[in-house]
């Protein structure tokens, strides 16, 4: 996985305005790449773990690329 650009604290409120982030801006997603880099680093979440693992399989769905999702996560669930 290449690394990604750092976003400011600006840029990833707005990603959290927009649903691309969570609401304090952690784990943003506005691609697919970022969305990746937001999976590896779900083992390192200390808070709502659930609430972060269906916000990730959300934007995988959204931005298609549900292949960064484990199976374990049942992303057939999020198309309902």
């Amino acid at each position: 996985m290449a690394p990604l650009p750092e976003l400011s604290h600006e840029q990833r409120m707005d990603l959290a305005v927009r649903g691309e982030a969570m609401p304090d801006g952690s784990y943003p997603t506005p691609d697919c790449s970022y969305l990746e880099h937001a999976v590896q680093a779900y083992g390192r979440e200390t808070g709502d773990r659930e609430a972060l693992r269906k916000y990730l399989v959300r934007r995988a769905v959204k931005l298609g690329c549900t292949e960064h999702i484990p199976d374990e996560w049942h992303v057939e669930a999020a198309h309902g």
